[in-house]
This record gives structure tokens, C-alpha cells and sequence, in this order.
């Protein structure tokens, strides 16, 4: 053999072998890093471990009842590419998840690219064996925590909801989201050939760490009672809407609070888009003019600031001039020479706006201080501020500042031209009802510990003087008046000392230019028995069409409700 043909041949075996090496050398040395990293990452995975969900409950007679909880139920999906006879598989499925067999087929039907199809959600168990049963090649069972409320539309504009995304909508659910959702776990695993965790010394978990669950201050019982007054008092007076808030006015713990219409959180995906407002928990989103509930207040700002009392005099004429406006009382009533006490007792508009001249030092008209005094009292209830309730959409109300002309302060002290809450009428009533102190009005009692123990969340139920206990007691004497021989008179109740402001207010139009003709809002605010009441209770009814005046929309609900609650709470009547 030449030379030239040994070298050949050689050439011939060294090179693949040179070519083979310095692979292995780019690989094992040059790239060693790149390649030990991917080759890691296709090993190992990371899996996400959910947190449970923290849930809602009230407290009756020491035991919690849950009013937000996790259901562990099934959720059904299929891979078409595995269904090997989906007109089959579709018939036998049909009927157990109650879809159309059509529909189903077509879903179950391989296209190229649906490799997942979701069937249904929150199956029980009972149909989840039968479909287990089926023993269906490509239809997929898995478990997932779904959210369920067992009170309902009780509670749903309390609760809210958990939509598809995991993500607390309205309410509870909403406002106290990230501390219910908690945080999801982690675990880092080395896998097999199929992606299952293999368990090795080299995973690593992270535990997660679950959501905090809550008590509620709501009584289970009151809020169904508040719930069956205001759905026949909305029915009753045909009206768009209503609502009842009871708390107690020692501490601002809400007892209880409901509106209509509503809906089931269980089954919020059946509202349909033009009733979405049914989603609104009115009772702190809806603002309106609260009318003449509105006048204890400024009879208190009034007294605190000793520009009047109950003694002091006034010359009803019926009506007031502000400039280029005339104001009158309701229906034109002329009550001639009256008290404080009977200014709050017939509900005289002008009367109001005579306590406004006094807090500017001058009878005959309104000044830039009286506006400023009052301002400054209305400041201190709390409106035009959001209460800080723990319900997500709380509107915050709107109060002109005292550079408003006189004609919108000398309509703010009868509920005119000023925004609240329902919630802000109760808060700041509840100054009165208390003795002048301002409570924090608030829906969570309790956290509920890791142990199971339960721990108080709200300390500070009352942080701030509005008005000295002699002013307090003042007006609430006035209210009676209202409940004895004014318009709450069918709140009346032998034995019990109730004391309550009607307000039949008008509704402004939505462009601001006037009001709406033959609309209004009735509502009745009241508290018993005074000297040491039990609770404070707010009724409003929205555009009642068979009553003009709150003595008839919304006054008989709350004697309704009121009449229960001496009961329940067991308040003998004075000299029994």
C-alpha cells in the first residue's frame, strides 16, 4: 500500500472521530453551562399550590354559620383527539351533565386543534361517579375548590362574589380579596419522562399559606327580617328599589343590611347585563338627597353651637326668600309662631333655614359664617367622606363648600343639595342616639385564627365627640315628638320611646338642572328605645308609586322590623 493511500485511509477514520470529539469538548466544556441548564429545565417543572380560600361566617348563639365557604367539587374536560367515537360519547354524557347531545358531539369532535375542552364546572359527586362510570377514554375529572353561599341573595350584596378568575367581585369578597385569597405555594420538582414529580431530596416546596376567614357583625336573623319588610314595602308601594340598614349605635356594629333588588352569588353569571345594578350594594353606592331626615342634624349643629334650643322661637310664614328664590314648606303648610321642638315635629323647611340665619349672628339673612358653622358641623358627621365600612364601592357623598350661593346652603339644611349614603345617615343619626359620639361603622367582628380561636378586628367602636350629651338628648326628644303626633306616627308602639325623622326627598335630574316630577325617595330613620337604644335603623324606598310621602313608602317597614327587634331583644315595655 503507498503512502498516499495510508494517508487517505487514515484521514478517512480520524476525522469523524476529531468531529465527534470536538462536539463532546463545545458541549461538555465550551457549552457545559447552556446545555446543564436546559437539560435541567426539561427535567424539573414547577407546580403552583392553590391556597384555600379564607371563608365568611356569622355568629348565632355562639356557633358559625357560614355565609362564604369552599365546596371541594369536580370540574369536567375533555382531550378530542382521544374520543374515539364522540356521537357516542356524546349520547352518554348528555344527559348526565344536562347539555345538548348536538352541541356536545361537535365539542367532543377532534378539529386539529382542540386538545381541551371544558364540559362543565361544580359537579357533585353523585354525577361525577356516573360519568366516572362511563369509563370514557379522553373525558377528564379534576378536582377544584369552587366558592358556594349557602344564605344566598341573604347575603349577597354583603358577600359578593369569586368570579371564574379566582378574583372576589363586590362586597366582602371584593374589598378583603388579597387577605381571603391568601398566597399560593410552590413546588420545584424533578420529573419523569411524563412530567410527574419525582420525590427526590432535591424538590423544593414552598407551603402556601391559605386566606384569613372572618365573622361578620350581621345578625342572621334581623337581616332576614330587614329582607322580608323591605321586599313588601317596595312591592307594596311599587317602587324601583329599596333599602334597610340596622345597627347598633353603641358601636357601630352593622346588624344588618339589604337592598332590592338583588341576586344570588351562587348563580351570578345568570344576571343578566341590563340588571348588572342588582350587583350594587345601594345601601353605600347609591347617593341621594336625604330630604327632611336630614333636619336633626341641623338642629343639632344648631344647639351644639347655642344658636337656638328647643325653646327658641320662630314665626312660620310658610315660606323664605333667598334672593331670587322662594322656599316653602311641604304642601305650603303656614305653622305661624312655633318652637324648636315643633320646627322638627311638623317638618318646617323654613324653620331650618331661620337656625341657618342664626348661626351666622343675624336673623335676617344668611351670612358667610352661618354657612361656615354649619359646614364645619356637617364636616364632622362625616359626609362627603367615606365611612371606611370593609364592602368594596362605598360612594363617599358630596357637601358644597361654604362658597356655595345661599340658596344651595339654605336648602342643605332640610336634605337638599347635599349627597349621602344611606350608611352616612345612620352613622351620623347614631351621634344622637348615642349620646354625641361618632361610631365607626363596620361589618367584621372577628378574625378567625389558624387555630381555630377567634380574635376581635374592630377595637375602636366610637372615636370622636360630635355633640355634648345635652345636645343629644335634646333632639332625640325632639324625634319623639315625630313618632308621637307627627309624620312617624305609625311607628308608635305603647310602652316604647321611639324617635324618628321621615324624609320624602326629591330626586335630582341627571343633568343637574332641577328635579324629576313625581319622583321621590321616602325613608324613615329612627332609634329605640331612647335613653338606651337597642338599635338605629334606617328604611328607604325608591320611587314609590302608590305613596307620596314617607309616612306611607317607608314608615310602616320600619315599624314592622321595629316591633321584632323589641322582641328578639327582649325590651319590656315602660311599666310592665
Amino acid at each position: 500500500m503507498s503512502n498516499i493511500r495510508l494517508y487517505v485511509l487514515a484521514a478517512a477514520f480520524l476525522l469523524p472521530v476529531l468531529i465527534i470529539f470536538g462536539r463532546l469538548v463545545t458541549v461538555q466544556v465550551l457549552k457545559h453551562s447552556f446545555y446543564a441548564e436546559k437539560a435541567s429545565a426539561q427535567q424539573s417543572r414547577q407546580f403552583e399550590i392553590p391556597a384555600k380560600r379564607g371563608e365568611l361566617y356569622v355568629e348565632d348563639n355562639g356557633e358559625l354559620y357560614p355565609v362564604a365557604l369552599n365546596n371541594s367539587l369536580k370540574y369536567v374536560y375533555a382531550d378530542p383527539q382521544l374520543i374515539e367515537d364522540p356521537d357516542k360519547a356524546s349520547t352518554e354524557l348528555a344527559p348526565i351533565l344536562d347539555l345538548g347531545q348536538a352541541s356536545l358531539e361537535k365539542s367532543l369532535t377532534f378539529t386539529g386543534k382542540n386538545r381541551y375542552v371544558e364540559l362543565k364546572q361544580a359537579v357533585d359527586k353523585e354525577t361525577a361517579k356516573k360519568i366516572a362510570e362511563l369509563r370514557l377514554r379522553g373525558v377528564v375529572l379534576r378536582d377544584r375548590d369552587y366558592r358556594s353561599y349557602p344564605e344566598g341573595a341573604l347575603f349577597g350584596h354583603l358577600t359578593g362574589y369569586v368570579n371564574n378568575d379566582g378574583k372576589g367581585q363586590y362586597g366582602l369578597e371584593e374589598y378583603l380579596n388579597a387577605d381571603l385569597s391568601g398566597r399560593n405555594g410552590m413546588l420545584k420538582a424533578i420529573t419523569d419522562s411524563q412530567g410527574v414529580p419525582l420525590s427526590t431530596q432535591d424538590n423544593v416546596i414552598e407551603e402556601p399559606r391559605n386566606g384569613t376567614s372572618y365573622v361578620l357583625t350581621v345578625d342572621r336573623y334581623i337581616q332576614g327580617i330587614a329582607e322580608k319588610a323591605l321586599k313588601t314595602a317596595v312591592s307594596d308601594n311599587k317602587a324601583a328599589s329599596g333599602s334597610i340598614i340596622v345597627m347598633d349605635p353603641h358601636t357601630g356594629a352593622i346588624k344588618a343590611m339589604v337592598n332590592t333588588p338583588d341576586y344570588d352569588p351562587n348563580h351570578y353569571t345568570q344576571v343578566k347585563p341590563d340588571n348588572y345594578a342588582s350587583f350594587l350594594n345601594s345601601a353605600i353606592t347609591s347617593q341621594f338627597e336625604p330630604g327632611s331626615g336630614f333636619k336633626p342634624l341641623t338642629m343639632s349643629i344648631g344647639i351644639e353651637n347655642k344658636k337656638v334650643d328647643q325653646h327658641t322661637g320662630f314665626n312660620d310664614t310658610g315660606e323664605v326668600v333667598i334672593g331670587e328664590y322662594t322656599i316653602h314648606n311641604a304642601d305650603k303648610k303656614k305653622f305661624g309662631q312655633v318652637d324648636m321642638a315643633l320646627v322638627i315635629k311638623n317638618s318646617i323647611n323654613t324653620g331650618m333655614v331661620y337656625i341657618l340665619k342664626l348661626m351666622g349672628g343675624n336673623p335676617n339673612e344668611i351670612t358667610r359664617a352661618g354657612k361656615e358653622m354649619l359646614y364645619a358641623g356637617i364636616q364632622k358627621f362625616g359626609f362627603g367622606q367615606k365611612t371606611g365600612v370593609e364592602l368594596a364601592g362605598e360612594a363617599a357623598g358630596r357637601v358644597k363648600d361654604p362658597k356655595a350661593a345661599d340658596i344651595d346652603y339654605a336648602n342643605m339644611t332640610f336634605g337638599q343639595g347635599i349627597a349621602t349614603t344611606s350608611l352616612q345617615m345612620v352613622t351620623a343619626m347614631s351621634s344622637i342616639a348615642n349620646g354625641g359620639v361618632k361610631v365607626e361603622p363596620h361589618i367584621l367582628a372577628k378574625k378567625v385564627l389558624a387555630n381555630g380561636e377567634l380574635e376581635t378586628v374592630h377595637k375602636n367602636f366610637a372615636n370622636d365627640r360630635v355633640m355634648s350629651k345635652e345636645t343629644a338628648d335634646t333632639v332625640a326628644n325632639m324625634m319623639i315628638g315625630v313618632v308621637e303626633g307627627g309624620s312617624g306616627y305609625l311607628t308608635r308602639m305603647p310602652g316604647y320611646k321611639i324617635a324618628g325623622k321621615t324624609g320624602t326627598a326629591q330626586v335630582p335630574k341627571a343633568n343637574g338642572q332641577g328635579y324629576e316630577e313625581n319622583k321621590n325617595i321616602g325613608s324613615f330613620i329612627g332609634f329605640a328605645p331612647v335613653g338606651d337604644p337597642k338599635f338605629i335603623m334606617l328604611v328607604r324606598v325608591d320611587y314609590p308609586q302608590t305613596n307620596t310621602y314617607a309616612e306611607r313608602s317607608a314608615v310602616p317597614a320600619f315599624a314592622e322590623v321595629a316591633k321584632q327587634l323589641f322582641s328578639y331583644y327582649q325590651v319590656p315595655p315602660e311599666g310592665s
